[in-house]
């Protein structure tokens, strides 16, 4: 299993949060910038770690789409939820079955990893459940709502309908030499044709919380980023385990190009783009590129003027 992260001082951890709502998002963060802002040289190593652990940073300091969703939501507390349930999911499993003891959670810690320091594991686990608005005590939500089939199958439309737009926008961006906005709306369109292949029991993949059981699906698809969404493709299936770091590079390219960041890709870069997301969205719908339903290929790469 992944390492559970933590900080040994639960007020680094309410210290770094405040700097992600409140500062500048960086281009990539490092443990000099935490310095910067009052860390002492350990603690800003250790906090380094912890935000990675949490998703918030990648493996290159880098702040995720997890940091913008979590930096830019109404309700940060919402996506904290999201967060924490990912980062440490087998201390979650145990919560949301009722109380727990905290030597129970303990147990947990040191099982998932054991060269983790279990008790700071555990406090800092109890203090962002605490912080995302997360009861470690309430007995768990009933089940929501079921909605009816036919509500479902009108979403499913609707997105099959949004991924084929949004891939013509990619291609209008890409004709027109805009390779920035092309990036971002072929994304869109892998995002609306995966929400569709993740529909038909109600998105119940993705309604992991009483938060998400009530929310539509443009709630949905705000609420839930894209690393988020990979990894629940490739626990169902709809994307090969070896295919993830390839759809996580294409993620990042998609949050170059939506961030402030001076990434501008040339015309050949946006057309090998569009071609990979076309790509894999033939792959999660199981290669039914020829379909109306499914995006048009994207025209090659012509030599920039």
């Amino acid at each position: 299993m992944a390492a559970l992260p933590y900080v040994h001082d639960v007020k680094d951890m309410s210290r770094l949060l405040g700097l992600v709502l409140k500062s500048t998002t960086p281009g990539t963060l490092v443990a000099t910038h935490l310095v910067a802002n009052g860390f002492t040289p350990s603690a800003a190593d250790e906090a380094v770690v912890f935000l990675e652990g949490l998703g918030l940073i990648d493996a290159e300091g880098r702040p995720t789409d997890a940091w913008i969703a979590y930096r830019d939501a109404e309700q940060p507390a919402d996506t904290l939820q999201q967060i924490v349930r990912e980062a440490y999911a087998p201390l979650v499993e145990l919560t949301d079955a009722g109380p727990v003891p905290q030597t129970d959670l303990l147990a947990r810690a040191d099982d998932t990893d054991g060269e983790a320091d279990a008790t700071a594991v555990v406090a800092t686990f109890t203090a962002l459940c605490e912080r995302a608005g997360i009861s470690l005590t309430a007995p768990a939500p009933a089940a929501a709502p079921v909605r009816s089939r036919r509500e479902v199958l009108h979403d499913v439309s609707d997105l099959m309908q949004r991924a084929v737009d949004e891939f013509e926008q990619a291609r209008r961006c890409l004709a027109a030499e805009l390779p920035r906005p092309a990036h971002v709306a072929a994304w869109n369109s892998f995002v609306a044709l995966a929400f569709a292949q993740l529909a038909d029991d109600d998105f119940s993949a993705l309604r992991i919380s009483p938060r998400r059981a009530s929310l539509g699906v443009d709630e949905l698809m705000r609420l839930v980023h894209g690393s988020e969404l990979i990894r629940i493709l490739v626990k169902h299936e709809l994307v090969p385990a070896a295919d993830k770091t390839a759809l996580d590079d294409l993620l990042r390219q998609r949050n170059d190009c939506a961030s402030p960041l001076p990434y501008t890709p040339d015309r050949a870069t946006t057309a090998t783009y569009l071609s990979a997301i076309l790509g894999v969205s033939a792959q999660i719908s199981g290669g039914t590129t020829s379909d109306a339903a499914a995006p048009s290929t994207p025209p090659p790469p012509t030599t920039p003027r």
